[in-house]
C-alpha cells in the first residue's frame, strides 16, 4: 500500500500485511516526522498488533509514464497476381486496337488523297478527250478558265475585212485550220457568231471546209463571206461545232 508523511507528504511503499490488525507509528526517511498509520479498511484483521518490529518505509517510486498506444496502419490489401495480369492483357489489348484504328486513318486519307490527286491529274491531262466523250463538261473547264481542244485543230492567222459587192456591205473571214493531234483526223464544221458591244450574239452562220480531213500538223485554209452583216456586230466568235450545237442548231 501507499502511505503519506503528514508533514512533507513524501509518499511510501509499504506492505500492508505490517500494519495489521491495529496500525502502528512510522516515520519519514525524509523529514524525520513520525506518526500513528492505521491499516487500510480493505484487509480483513488478522495479524497481531506489534510495535517492536520496526517497519522501514521507502519512498514510493514515481508510475511510469504512461505510453502512447499507436494503432499500426492497416494496409491496403495486395492485388493478386491474377487481377493484375488480367490488367495487363486488357491494357495491350486496347493499346493494340487504338494503333490499328490510327494505322487505318492514316491509310484511308492516304489512299483518299492518291485518289483525289489522280482524278485530278486525268482531268487536266485528258480533259480534250473528256470533253470529246462528254461534251457537257466543257461549261466546267470554262469556268475554270482552263482551254479544252476535244477537235484536236486549231485555227491559225484568222482575220476579216469589211468589203462592197455591188453596193452591199461583205463581211469576208479568212483563216487556216491545222492539226495539232498525232493522228489523221475530220475536220469539224466551222461555226462563226457576230457579237454587239455587250456580247450579245446578233447573227451566226456555220460552214465546211473542201478537206474532210487533215494529217497530223497539216494545214487547211478556209474564206467564209457573209452579204448584208448586222450593223451593230462588233465582235466575232469562231470556233468548231461540238455535239452540243449539233444537237442543238
Amino acid at each position: 500500500m501507499i502511505i503519506s508523511c503528514p508533514s512533507c507528504t513524501t509518499k511510501y511503499q509499504v506492505e500492508a500485511a505490517g500494519f495489521m490488525p491495529k496500525g502502528r507509528k512510522v516515520r519519514c526517511a525524509k523529514c524525520g516526522e513520525t506518526w500513528h498509520q492505521d491499516p487500510p479498511k480493505d484487509i480483513p484483521k488478522t495479524l497481531d498488533e506489534t510495535d517492536e518490529v520496526p517497519v522501514e518505509a521507502k519512498e514510493a517510486a514515481p508510475p511510469p509514464p504512461a505510453k502512447e498506444v499507436v494503432a499500426p496502419a492497416q494496409k491496403a490489401a495486395p492485388a493478386s497476381a491474377g487481377s493484375a495480369a488480367v490488367a495487363a492483357r486488357r491494357m495491350a489489348a486496347f493499346r493494340k486496337t487504338l494503333t490499328r484504328w490510327r494505322m487505318g486513318q492514316v491509310v484511308g486519307f492516304a489512299g483518299l488523297g492518291l485518289f483525289v490527286g489522280l482524278t485530278l491529274l486525268a482531268l487536266y491531262s485528258f480533259k480534250d478527250e473528256l470533253v470529246a466523250a462528254w461534251p457537257a463538261t466543257a461549261s466546267l473547264y470554262a469556268v475554270l478558265n482552263e482551254p479544252v481542244n476535244p477537235q484536236r485543230m486549231e485555227f491559225q492567222n484568222v482575220a476579216y475585212e469589211h468589203q462592197y459587192e455591188n453596193g452591199l456591205p461583205v463581211l469576208s473571214i479568212t483563216g487556216e485550220v491545222v492539226n495539232v493531234g498525232d493522228a489523221r483526223l475530220s475536220v469539224p464544221r466551222v461555226r462563226v457568231g457576230l457579237r454587239d458591244e455587250g456580247q450579245n450574239e446578233l447573227y451566226a452562220w456555220t460552214f465546211a471546209l473542201p478537206e474532210p480531213a487533215l494529217e497530223p500538223s497539216e494545214t487547211a485554209e478556209f474564206v467564209t463571206r457573209l452579204s448584208s452583216p448586222p450593223i451593230d456586230a462588233r465582235d466575232l466568235e469562231i470556233r468548231f461545232l461540238d455535239q452540243i450545237d449539233e444537237m442543238n442548231p
